[in-house]
């Protein structure tokens, strides 16, 4: 019996000094940060972060699912943007592919109400590949923050349109939300990539707070627009925010 133990002591010892085993990290992509967060006034639209990059060497199919919801205040809506699309707030799982090395920002929109809160959700980012490769991941807003101890320039909000691209012959409108900083004259139209406006979707006063607009990819004339890529521009008397959307066919 002494042998024995004798002869296994060395094992004992080795298993002892090597590490234990835990959980297998993500080889295929990695994450920037295992939490975000972004705060702001009541009723804005908050745009929470996560850099996701492929590092596996090839294309890449992801599964992008928001799984806990439960810490979401009442009327508050989340909106996954990722795969370089934007997409409806019902939707909460996408799968899409991530190209090698590439490196894009996980956008979890939050859209909240005239009533102060914070809230969080639970996204879990899995590889198709190996289901085995996943990380959960946290993003929270607040919007108990006073509006006195920020920058009013960051008031002035104007979303990605949802769904982006959109399709004329599938999804045949799209939806852009956008929030005063004050209340005044304000303007929202969209370009074309040589400058030209092709439609006006607001010309009008509006009131401080949230709004939205749906657009049917025609032009002011009623004409429906080739596919392409275009420019949305909100414009106040005080500053001019801009992003881009995609139309397919």
């Amino acid at each position: 019996m002494k042998y024995i133990a004798n002869a296994f002591l060395p094992l004992l010892i080795l298993a002892l000094l090597l590490p234990s085993a835990g959980p297998a990290s993500a080889q295929s992509f990695q994450v920037a940060a295992m939490s975000a967060e972004a705060s702001g006034n009541p009723g804005d639209y908050l745009e929470v972060k996560i850099p996701v990059t492929n590092i596996s060497g090839k294309a890449l199919n992801l599964r992008i699912e928001i799984t806990d919801r439960s810490n979401l205040p009442e009327g508050w809506e989340t909106q996954i943007c990722f795969f370089q699309n934007c997409f409806p707030p019902s939707v909460i799982l996408k799968d899409g592919a991530m190209d090698a090395n590439l490196s894009e920002p996980l956008d979890i929109a939050f859209s909240t109400t005239s009533s102060p809160a914070s809230g969080s959700v639970k996204v879990v980012v899995t590889n198709l590949d190996n289901t085995d490769e996943k990380v959960e991941l946290t993003f929270s807003a607040s919007t108990l923050l006073a509006s006195a101890d920020r920058p009013a320039a960051s008031d002035l909000l104007l979303s990605q349109n949802y769904p982006n691209p959109f399709s004329l012959t599938e999804v045949p409108t799209t939806t852009i939300m956008y929030r005063m900083a004050e209340a005044g004259n304000a303007t929202l139209k969209v370009y074309n990539l040589l400058g030209r406006e092709v439609r006006t979707l607001v010309n009008e006063f509006r009131p401080i707070g949230r709004s939205s607009v749906t657009w049917n990819g025609r032009d002011n004339n009623g004409r429906l627009l080739p596919a392409g890529i275009y420019m949305y521009k909100l414009t106040t008397k005080s500053q001019t925010l801009s992003r881009r959307l995609m139309i397919t066919r």
